[in-house]
């Protein structure tokens, strides 16, 4: 445990974008917030503009849960970004300054290294950027407390209790997209190994293997393939029913999804068990050895 709790630390230290990019954006939240409540006549004209522009009353509560899914999409977004952002630069960090073949000298197994990375990326990182829906949250519902300003009105919270509840929800639906990003993650740090750029390796290979695919072999498998797999985890931060994103993607998907992922990890933990990268680096002996 202690250990593990090393690990986290280290990539803390060695990747500050990751705190200081929530704390940006909390900051400005709270400008943006604070500036709102006290200048009043903006308060009305942000009113009478969402009220003129549609049908349903702003005090519904189908508006305030369309609210409650745009704030988590947001932040859901940002931290996919961190996320994906993370996972490109820490191997290949390490191999740049030379820390990886240190980290191998040490008592730490190849997949411990991965699996702590994993953690951080797929866990860690949500869950700092939880932080700022529940913030978020507990500000509308401190104000709505002692004020009835129009504002905390579109943004209807009534118990401490229902405050928790939209943070749970949304560490749920970010454990849900965490699942579904393990493949991706897994592509993402073994491309990294041999890339100094594998995000725009993975994008540009994506769109050209569905251009070559659909000009050339006539078959757009891949490109729906490709398609799913780059849209399903915003697909589940959009969509008011997130378990409905599998259903529609399809057991083969998922299952040549996995299949992809495991792929992916088994050759990002072979590439990082040597300092030179070669085929021999992709030997699978060290799968059997105790």
């Amino acid at each position: 445990m202690r250990t593990s709790l090393y690990m986290f630390e280290k990539e803390l230290v060695e990747h500050k974008t990751i705190t200081r990019v929530p704390l940006f954006i909390l900051l400005c939240g709270a400008v943006l917030f604070i500036s709102l409540m006290m200048n009043t006549n903006l308060q009305d004209n942000v009113f009478i503009s969402v009220e003129t522009q549609g049908d349903f009353s702003p005090f519904s509560s189908e508006f305030s849960n369309d609210l409650q899914l745009a704030l988590s999409f947001i932040v859901g977004i940002l931290s996919l970004a961190l996320t994906t952002t993370y996972l490109s630069k820490t191997l290949r960090k390490e191999r740049n300054e030379g820390s990886s073949a240190f980290w191998r000298s040490m008592p730490i197994s190849s997949q411990y290294t991965h699996a702590i990375k994993l953690a951080f990326g797929l866990i860690v990182i949500p869950l700092i950027f939880s932080a700022l829906v529940l913030i978020a949250n507990l500000f509308f519902w401190v104000i709505s407390l002692s004020s009835d300003t129009l504002l905390v009105m579109l943004h209807e919270h009534t118990s401490f209790i229902s405050v928790i509840t939209h943070w749970l929800q949304f560490m749920g639906r970010m454990l849900l997209v965490s699942v579904v990003m393990l493949p991706i993650a897994g592509l993402v740090l073994a491309v990294s190994q041999v890339s100094n750029s594998p995000l725009i390796i993975l994008l540009l290979g994506g769109y050209a293997l569905k251009l070559l695919s659909t000009w050339v072999l006539n078959w757009d498998g891949i490109a729906v393939f490709l398609t799913h797999m780059y849209k399903i985890p915003t697909t589940i931060l959009l969509s008011s029913e997130p378990f409905m994103s599998f259903s529609q993607a399809g057991i083969g998907f998922l299952s040549l999804y996995s299949l992809l992922g495991a792929i992916s990890l088994f050759i990002s933990i072979s590439l990082y068990r040597t300092t030179e990268i070669s085929w021999q680096s992709l030997n699978p002996r060290w799968l059997f050895n105790k």
